[in-house]
C-alpha cells in the first residue's frame, strides 16, 4: 500500500508538471498565429489540382428501431473523419508543449458529409456541438454522430428466421471527385462496433464498409441483421403446430357429442386469427411473400376441407340404416383405404384356387364353387361413416407431417 501511494504521487507530479508547462498565453498565442489569415472556404491543399482525401471510419453504437412493415431502419452511430490541413501545423515546443486541442467546426474547413438515402429529409451529418480535434502535425479529427434513418429493402421470405441487409450511403456533398473524396481507413472494411449495444429483436451478424456501385464518391455501409426468432417460435409457430395436430382429431370426437362442427370451425377461426397476426408483421408487398403466409393459407384450406368432410360424415352417420349402402360410396371408401391396390392380387389367388377346384369331381364342384364365392358385405351407413372418419384422420395427420417437414426444409434452404 505504501509503494502504491508513492507511485501515485510521482505520477501526479509528472502530470502536474506537464499541465503547468502549457499556459493560457501559449494557447492564445497559438490560436492567433494559426488563424490570422485562415479561410474556411478554401480546401486545405497546397496544390488545389489534387483532391483532398477525407479518411472515414463508421461507428455503430446501436440499432434503435427496425420497422419491417414500413421498411425504415434507424441506428445510432457516428463517423471518425480525418484529413490534413497544412495551414494548421505548429511546433509544440514553441507553445508550451501543446500537441492538440479542440476547436469549433465553424473555425476551420470541415467536409460536408451527407446521408444520401435517408428515410426523411436530407441533412448534413454533424452539428456545431461536435468539436474538431486539431493535432500539431496538421491532422484534423472530427467525430460527428447522431440518429440516422434510411429505407431498407425487407425480404420476409424466411420469416421469422430471416436475415436483413440494410445500406447507408454517405458522400461528400458539393465537391467533385477531383476536389475531395471519401477514403475508407486503411485495412478497414467493416464498421467499428466496439461500443455496440445489442438489440433485443435483432442480432448483428456483420458489417461491411466499401465503395458504392455508384462510384468512388460514395461510401456504402451495410448492416446485416438476423432476427431473434425465439419470441415468434413460442408465440406463433408453437400454437400453429399444436392447432395443426388438433385439427384432424375432429374425426375422433364422438358423433353423439354434437360438438364436431363447432370444434372444426373453432380451429378454422384460430388459424384465421394467426393469419391476421402474421400480416401485421409483414410489409404490404407481394414480392417476396413469407413462406409462413403460404403455409397458413394451405393450413386454412385444409381446415376448410376438414369442416366440409366433417359435415359429410355426419350426414352419412345419420342416414336411414334400413337403406343399403350404395356401390359408389363403397368404391370411394375402398379407394381411400387403398384396398383397390390389393384387389388384383386377391383376384389372381382366387382364380388359381378355382382352377384347382375344376379338376375335382363334378359332384363336388357346386359345393366348392359356393365355398369360393365372395361373401357380400352387410355394411351400414354408421359403419361407413366410422370408416371414413378413421381414414380421414390418418390422411390429414400425414398431410400435417408433410407440411411441417416441407416448411422446415424451405426455411433452412
Amino acid at each position: 500500500m505504501k509503494y502504491r501511494r508513492c507511485l501515485f504521487f510521482l505520477v501526479f507530479l509528472l502530470f502536474s508538471k506537464k499541465l503547468k508547462a502549457a499556459q493560457f498565453s501559449d494557447a492564445e498565442s497559438l490560436f492567433k498565429d494559426l488563424f490570422q489569415n485562415y479561410s474556411t472556404e478554401i480546401r486545405p491543399n497546397q496544390n488545389l489540382s489534387e483532391p483532398t482525401d477525407v479518411h472515414i471510419l463508421a461507428l455503430l453504437f446501436s440499432v434503435n428501431d427496425f420497422n419491417e412493415v414500413s421498411g425504415v431502419i434507424s441506428i445510432v452511430g457516428g463517423f471518425l473523419l480525418k484529413w490534413h490541413d497544412f495551414r494548421l501545423t505548429w511546433t509544440p515546443n514553441n507553445y508550451g508543449g501543446i500537441e492538440s486541442f479542440p476547436i469549433s467546426k465553424k473555425k476551420i474547413w470541415v467536409p460536408n458529409i451527407f446521408l444520401i438515402n435517408p428515410a426523411n429529409k436530407m441533412e448534413a451529418v454533424g452539428s456545431e456541438d461536435f468539436v474538431v480535434r486539431m493535432f500539431y502535425s496538421g491532422t484534423m479529427a472530427w467525430v460527428p454522430g447522431g440518429l440516422f434513418k434510411t429505407m431498407c429493402d425487407v425480404n420476409m421470405y424466411t420469416f421469422p428466421f430471416d436475415t436483413q441487409k440494410c445500406s447507408f450511403s454517405v458522400a461528400l456533398w458539393g465537391f467533385e471527385t477531383s476536389e475531395a473524396r471519401l477514403v475508407p481507413e486503411v485495412n478497414t472494411s467493416t464498421m467499428e462496433t466496439t461500443y455496440y449495444s445489442p438489440n433485443a429483436q435483432w442480432e448483428l451478424e456483420r458489417t461491411i464498409m466499401k465503395y458504392s456501385d455508384i462510384g468512388n464518391a460514395v461510401v456504402e455501409l451495410q448492416i446485416i441483421l438476423k432476427r431473434r426468432a425465439l419470441y415468434f417460435i413460442i408465440n406463433m409457430l408453437a400454437p400453429i403446430l399444436l392447432l395443426s395436430v388438433l385439427n384432424p382429431l375432429v374425426f375422433v370426437l364422438p358423433v353423439d357429442s354434437g360438438e364436431r362442427v363447432s370444434y372444426s370451425i373453432t380451429i378454422f377461426l384460430s388459424f384465421a386469427v394467426f393469419m391476421s397476426l402474421i400480416s401485421e408483421n409483414m410489409p404490404k408487398s407481394s414480392e417476396p411473400m413469407s413462406i409462413l403466409s403460404y403455409f397458413l393459407v394451405l393450413t386454412v384450406a385444409m381446415s376448410t376441407l376438414i369442416c366440409i368432410l366433417t359435415i359429410v360424415t355426419l350426414r352419412l352417420h345419420f342416414k336411414d340404416s334400413s337403406t343399403q349402402v350404395s356401390t359408389k360410396v363403397r368404391f370411394v371408401l375402398r379407394v381411400l383405404q387403398l384396398k383397390c391396390l390389393c384387389k388384383p392380387c386377391t383376384k389372381v389367388k382366387k382364380d388359381a384356387r378355382i382352377r384347382d377346384v375344376i379338376n375335382v369331381d363334378n359332384t363336388f364342384a357346386p359345393s366348392n364353387k359356393e365355398q369360393f364365392e365372395e361373401p357380400q358385405d352387410d355394411l351400414t351407413w354408421k359403419q361407413v361413416a366410422e370408416a371414413f372418419d378413421e381414414t380421414f384422420m390418418y390422411y390429414f395427420f400425414f398431410i400435417v407431417l408433410v407440411q411441417w417437414v416441407i416448411l422446415g426444409i424451405m426455411i433452412k434452404s
